[in-house]
């Protein structure tokens, strides 16, 4: 029976990509292997943070880091890691093996993180790589090399995490072994029963088995060799026939009879192959005998037929072996075979008895012919499309079972999948088939040049191409040494460069910027420069591109069948195909696959007050569908202006109606003039299917939005993601988070033409609310637009300070480029349990719940205001200062918002900024919260309630307030107050510590307390600081006595350092209490500043001196201000040349020649003397008034010889300034005299 190839146009699967070079969190471990001849292997450790190589050309980037054969190996028995992913690369001399497990038990710790890179000594042959295991903790690699060596790497889990345990007995894990029998033909694939079975084909149609022996020693494995006549290892087989019977391949002849895709069966008793001359075989492998044979299509063909019918030898993926036990009663397993011929078939084979021949192996569905999908069937269609591999996987007896198949025409491909139950396989294959969504984020259109974007081109595309995940280093690199190449730019001579600042340098230095003369219009050579420098970046783009198609050049299928997660594999890259998701699946099926496929897809409904209006697959596609055929016709510049009015529309407070709203949006984003009426007349006529504008409901819009994630799974599952998991989980969060949010976006521009192009007389039969719909889509782009920022931003690893364009973060730490959202969120979202479903259902319920979860999860009371503020205090937290102001645009205008934001400005330096914040916010956090009564509870003790208060916002904070802060919240204005006069305090900026503390003393009781003591002693401090000795000194008075007393020191040292202080000293009513303690640090104190430095020529402690003779002479203490001033006269004379003197009499002072004796030296000695006799005759005065005996009462005690005291009388003293007037006389009369170190000697 004759029938169609399959054709499947839905969607129901989405690929998420992710290059291997992003998900390298580990080290790369390059292991140099040795030949059976050579010593034991070499091994480098490179660190994931070296940065990318840059390459010279496309081969060598080819050659590097693109693979020639890759593929998935599953272990069916060991826990993580379990899937591992090998490739072939740098001209088949290195096999690259690394974990590609998305999850593992959450009691598992370990990170499979390590790459390891083995270097052969001679290349791999292609299709000779073979990967097994036996449950253990061991991997067993094997690989033919052209040299006929069989290495066998036995790879252990501590090698994928700890890569030093590659330098243990290298010898245990690395052997080297050559058949025999290959000596006389050439080996052509290879495959791994298990650790101790192999099989090798060969050119001549011969197959090879090698069995471990027990004992390890020269010949660690057994041969056996047999072929069509049953020979098994004589040496005739083994004989090299030429004629007519062999075909060129891969630079050798292979036989018709060569096998060209073998699997065992599931017991390993059996091999089942597929031979190049279109036979499908089966052979006991204990005999050495094959017992079954015949044409793939089950067809009997003359000998000359066989070189019409020859399959491809390069086409290993055309056999399939699989169990489905329970299908059918009898059978053991079953085989899937595939020929290219007579339009491409499908072929299902039940075993029953292999060695039974005919009768124990049969065709399953005679009747029907299984062709494979056609990916084009429009008859003008002039590609040639091939299958190039397909998986099987299974349920229990036979049901639930999936097909993957990959077809390809050049570099194009697509992957169909279809479930079915083997016994009604038929009737699925029919109408079954669905497609993979290969849209990926690197396919984002390029940005287009735009004059209202005030960005310069260098910025816009700078963003674009360091897109987290976009474009991996080694293409940026490598296309950035082709375009200097090319260009013949010369390197940045900084080695410590980035990779963005090398780009802007090579892209800008191409361009100049031209001056302006008299014939050049204002502003012409900016806009040139501009063009100019985007067409640079244009042509940079065009060689990332061109690296970037070879990465994505599709390599195989693999599917897990233990988690049903099928994968695919690329050059330079991995992808999982996932379910897509619920608004996924809509978005990117046309509307008439999805009416086509109606059965396959829920149909969302909306209630509302007349019941339940459900609104079919088939409309939403429509409208989504319209919506963005109008998006696609704006221009540039108008969508960038409406994007920019709708982020001011997301994020400031409204100010008006929705209805003036939606006019001022039509207003400002001049829809009007962009959009034509063409434009219109498209959107009504795309909406035709549905009933165009008149038909469009409030039902529409809102079933849509309700595909979107808005709940997340809460039972936990025992499993958590991997890092290359997590990477995967990105990626696709990635993904799901653009389309989406051009969902809304599309929507929106919908709705607001709707509103105000409509006629009146169809707003009246309408039955669309665009006020409730602009609402909520406004609210849930609100919530997109926060997640893309979360997405694209990356931790730049500079924490504790902002950092300019030259302080980007150095190559070393360009590696791995963490996102906000990985980091802060997606470790949090553990998979979902695979109990019920498969792993491609998972994870894109794990991508929905962690856009769920990014925006508060299912705690009712976590809004989208608490999320922003939580971002925020993590990004302080971990002192990334550039993302948290980059991030000041989303914050709300709650107090708790405006508290963080003077964080920020503090943490920033900005001390006036955040004083204003702080101010701002200062009522609401001081104020008892509300949420103490969703929490109290009836046995809560009294002064539970501040602890309480003190974790909430502990915990709001994401820990970025440590407990003592948060306890000051909710308990009035001064203790707020209180805890930001700490935070200056801490930061340095005494003059607003000082003003918080004065506000918060107002706001305090002045009955003394404990808290009033603290403020008014912070208050004291930061007063000194600022050298506000007026604010200090009314502190100081409100202190109790015994803390003035304390403190009186510092703020007289204070007094002593301002300019004017001593006179303020002076001038203050000080209690007597203090007074003692004031002239003991007057007396004792040493002059330090440089103010009092000034003010003393000569002497140095002349000025304090004086300004404690003052002070005593202000409380009435002459005789005490005359000592003082009788020591001040003996340091002048201290600083005299020394000669000899008396103890216990008054200072001699030399008279100096020159510029040294001058006459304000000598008007400074007169001063002295003068000043302490009037006081001294002062102290003969009594109370009265009138003079007393000045010989009982003009004296003084000198303590400045020593320990020795001394009265010295005012006759003393006198005595001793008329010695000082007749030296000046002798010195005046020229008489002089020679101090040389001795006695003095008058000429005279």
């Amino acid at each position: 029976m004759e029938t169609k190839a399959p054709i499947a146009s839905l969607h129901a699967f989405t690929e998420t990509r992710v290059d291997l070079e992003a998900v390298g969190a580990g080290p790369v471990v390059q292991i140099s292997l040795s030949s059976s001849r050579a010593s034991r292997p070499h091994r480098r450790v490179v660190s994931p943070t070296a940065g990318a190589a840059a390459f010279n050309d496309e081969e060598a980037y080819s050659k590097s880091c693109l693979a020639i054969a890759s593929s998935i190996y599953f272990s069916k028995l060991r826990a993580y890691p379990q899937s591992f992913l090998w490739r072939v690369l740098d001209n088949n001399l290195v096999l690259e093996v690394r974990s590609t497990d998305l999850c593992k038990n959450d009691n598992n710790r370990a990170e499979a993180t390590a790459i390891l890179q083995l270097r052969f000594p001679s290349p791999i042959r292609k299709g000779c790589v073979a990967l097994a295991d036996d449950g253990g903790d061991t991997l067993s690699v094997f690989a033919l090399t052209r040299s006929n060596e069989l290495l066998t790497l036995t790879i252990t889990n501590k090698f994928f995490y700890n890569p030093a345990a590659l330098d243990e007995d290298t010898e245990k894990w690395c052997h080297t072994f050559k058949p025999s029998t290959i000596h006389f033909t050439t080996p052509h694939r290879l495959i791994a029963g298990s650790p101790g079975q192999l099989v090798i084909a060969l050119t001549d149609g011969t197959l090879l088995t090698l069995a471990r022996r027990e004992r390890q020693d020269a010949f660690p494995w057994q041969e056996l060799s047999f072929h069509d006549g049953n020979w098994t290892a004589s040496f005739r087989g083994l004989v090299k026939w030429q004629g007519n019977n062999t075909v060129r391949y891969n630079g050798t002849a292979l036989d018709h009879n060569a096998v060209i895709a073998l699997e065992f069966c599931p017991s390993r008793t059996h091999l089942l192959t597929v031979s190049a001359n279109h036979t499908f075989k089966i052979w006991n492998l204990a005999k050495g005998t094959k017992v079954f044979s015949r044409d793939l299509l089950g067809q009997r063909r003359e000998p000359q037929d066989v070189p019409r019918m020859m399959l491809d030898p390069g086409s290993p993926d055309i056999l399939r072996v699989f169990e489905a036990e329970g299908a059918i009663a009898g059978d053991e397993f079953y085989a899937i075979t595939y020929t290219p011929h007579d339009g491409g078939q499908f072929k299902v084979w039940a075993v029953r008895d292999a060695d039974q021949g005919e009768l124990g192996v049969r065709f399953l569905h005679t009747d029907d012919i299984l062709r494979s999908p056609d990916p084009d069937s429009s008859p003008e269609s002039k590609a040639v499309w091939r299958m190039a591999n397909f998986k099987v996987g299974g349920g229990a007896q036979g049901s639930d079972m999936e097909l993957w198949v990959l077809m390809r025409s050049n570099k194009r491909y697509k992957i169909y999948n279809l479930g079915f139950d083997l016994v009604d396989l038929p009737a699925a294959w029919k109408n079954g088939w669905t497609l993979t969504a290969t849209e990926r984020i690197g396919q984002k259109p390029p940005p287009q040049i735009c004059s209202s974007d005030p960005q310069d081109a260098s910025t816009i595309w700078l963003g674009y191409l360091l897109y987290p995940g976009r474009y991996t280093q080694s293409i940026l690199e490598t296309a950035l040494s082709i375009y200097r190449s090319a260009r013949k730019v010369s390197s940045v001579s900084d080695t410590k460069a980035t990779l963005e600042d090398r780009m802007y340098s090579a892209i800008t230095t191409q361009v100049t910027l031209q001056p302006v003369n008299n014939d050049t219009e204002a502003g012409t050579p900016f806009v040139q420069y501009h063009e100019a420098t985007w067409q640079e970046w244009s042509l940079f783009y065009q060689e990332v591109q061109d690296l970037d198609r070879l990465s994505w050049q599709v390599l195989t299928l693999a599917v897990d069948n233990r988690s049903s997660t099928p994968c695919c594999v690329f050059a330079g890259g991995y992808a999982v195909l996932r379910g897509s998701g619920r608004l996924e699946a809509i978005a990117r099926n046309m509307p008439t696959a999805l009416h086509q496929s109606a059965n396959l897809l829920e149909a969302p409904s909306i209630e509302d007050g007349s019941g339940q209006i459900p609104t079919s697959p088939y409309e939403l596609s429509v409208l989504i569908g319209a919506a963005a055929a109008f998006r696609e016709t704006f221009s540039a510049a108008f969508r960038y202006s409406c994007q920019a009015w709708l982020f001011s529309e997301l994020w400031q407070e409204p100010l008006y109606s929705v209805a003036e709203r939606i006019g001022k949006f039509y207003e400002r984003c001049d829809f009007a003039e962009q959009v034509t009426d063409s434009a219109i007349d498209g959107l009504r006529d795309s909406l035709a299917p549905i009933g165009s504008f008149e038909a469009l409901t409030t039902e529409h819009f809102l079933a849509i939005i309700e595909k979107l994630p808005h709940l997340m799974e809460t039972e936990k599952s025992g499993r958590v993601s991997s890092k290359f998991g997590l990477k995967v989980l990105v990626k696709g969060a990635q993904e799901m988070i653009d389309l989406h949010a051009q969902i809304l976006f599309d929507l929106l521009m919908v709705i607001v033409c709707v509103e105000v192009e409509s006629l009146d007389e169809v707003k009246s039969e309408s039955h669309l609310n665009t006020s409730v719909v602009f609402m909520i889509l406004l609210e849930r782009s609100k919530q997109y637009d926060l997640m893309q920022w979360l997405a694209k931003s990356v931790w730049t690893g500079h924490e504790g300070s902002r950092r300019g364009s030259a302080e980007r973060s150095s190559p070393s730490t360009q590696a791995e480029r963490l996102t906000v959202l990985e980091s802060l969120f997606a470790a949090d979202v553990r998979p979902q349990s695979l109990a019920s479903q498969s792993q491609s259902a998972s994870l894109t319920d794990s991508i929905q719940d962690l856009l769920v979860w990014v925006t508060g999860g299912n705690i009712p009371s976590m809004t989208l205001d608490r999320v922003v503020v939580n971002i925020q205090c993590n990004l302080l937290r971990k002192g990334e200062l550039d993302l948290a102001s980059d991030f000041l645009r989303f914050q709300p205008s709650t107090a708790w918002s405006m508290y963080i934001r003077g964080r920020f400005h503090l943490s920033c330096g900005e001390s006036t900024e955040a004083a204003l914040c702080f101010q701002k916010a200062g009522y609401k956090i001081a104020a008892k919260p509300s949420f103490l009564d969703e929490y109290r509870r009836a046995d809560q003790e009294p002064d539970a309630e501040g602890d309480l208060v003190a974790f909430h916002y502990h915990q709001a904070s994401a820990q970025y307030l440590a407990s003592k802060e948060s306890a000051h919240f909710g308990k009035g204005l001064p203790m707020y107050y209180t805890h930001i006069l700490q935070l200056f305090q801490s930061g340095s900026y005494p003059s607003y510590a000082a003003q918080f503390a004065q506000v918060a003393l107002q706001l305090t009781p002045v009955t003394p307390s404990e808290r009033r003591l603290s403020l008014l002693d912070s208050l004291f401090t930061s007063s000194l600081q600022t050298s506000d000795i007026q604010t200090a000194y009314t502190t100081l008075m409100r202190l109790p006595q015994e803390k003035q007393e304390k403190l009186i020191p510092t703020l007289v040292k204070t007094f002593l350092e301002l300019p004017g202080g001593p006179s303020q000293l002076l001038e203050l009513p000080w209690p007597a209490h203090l007074h003692p303690a004031i002239d003991k640090y007057l007396t004792m104190e040493k002059p330090s500043s440089h103010a009092l430095r000034l003010s003393v020529d000569t002497s140095k402690g002349g000025h304090q001196r004086r300004i404690l003779s003052a002070w005593r002479l202000r409380h009435g203490d002459v005789r005490g201000a005359a000592a003082a001033l009788y020591s001040q006269l003996h340091q002048q004379a201290s600083q005299q040349p020394k000669g000899k003197q008396k103890a216990g009499t008054l200072p001699r002072f030399r008279m100096g020649s020159g510029n040294e004796g001058t006459e304000k030296s000598n008007r400074r000695v007169d001063e002295a003397y003068l000043t302490l006799i009037n006081l001294m005759a002062c102290i003969g005065y009594g109370t009265d008034g009138h003079e007393g005996s000045l010989q009982d009462d003009a004296w003084l005690l000198s303590t400045v010889h020593g320990d020795k005291r001394k009265v010295v009388t005012i006759e003393d003293v006198r005595k001793g300034w008329q010695k000082e007037l007749d030296r000046k006389s002798v010195v005046e009369g020229g008489r002089w005299s020679f101090g040389m170190g001795g006695d003095e000697m008058d000429l005279g």
